[in-house]
């Protein structure tokens, strides 16, 4: 796919790139943890010179807080080659990262994971509490599987559940299949 990309990064940008939006409750969730200190992790099969610059013309400086693991891409003139993070399908398993960072955290961390396409579902077994937008593949997915999630339009309502998390309104309640669910108190 990527050996038919035949522009510069100037006519990605001007052409296409520079009209890509990020989910409008975004920027206020990634507010909110950076109050709390909560880390937020872009996991994504994209290329890391996009995200970086998608993220930077969004959030300006505060994306700079935000730990973005990815493929890589080596842009030179009109041509793009893709330096892939693992040697799976999407060439970056998910699921690899949140296991690693689970094994690095402190044994109450709470993993939430954010997803919506099939690059995700590797990682959909992995976290504590998983929101799947809706209507998308990782959403079908987990209805199919019989995983627990949390379908969601935009970030505000992960933003609200995350807050009502922090202010004791709703705990994590984990079941013998080591899922978790969100019961309000």
């Amino acid at each position: 796919m990527w050996n038919n990309v035949h522009i510069s990064w100037e006519e990605a940008w001007r052409d296409h790139l520079d009209h890509c939006k990020i989910d409008p409750g975004f920027p206020s969730f990634n507010d909110y943890c950076l109050e709390n200190n909560f880390p937020v992790t872009v996991l994504s099969s994209g290329l890391y010179p996009l995200l970086e610059k998608i993220m930077f013309n969004f959030l300006g400086e505060k994306s700079k807080n935000i730990k973005i693991i990815c493929n890589n891409a080596v842009i030179k003139d009109r041509t793009w080659k893709i330096v892939w993070r693992d040697d799976s399908v999407y060439g970056n398993d998910k699921s690899k990262t949140l296991i690693e960072a689970r094994e690095a955290a402190p044994k109450d961390t709470i993993f939430i994971f954010c997803g919506d396409g099939v690059s995700d579902i590797s990682a959909a077994r992995h976290a504590d509490v998983l929101f799947a937008r809706k209507g998308r593949d990782l959403e079908i997915y987990c209805q199919r599987e019989n995983i627990p999630f949390i379908p969601f339009d935009t970030f505000e309502e992960i933003e609200q559940v995350t807050r009502n998390l922090v202010e004791g309104k709703s705990i994590v309640e984990r079941s013998e299949t080591g899922f978790c669910k969100i019961i309000d108190v």
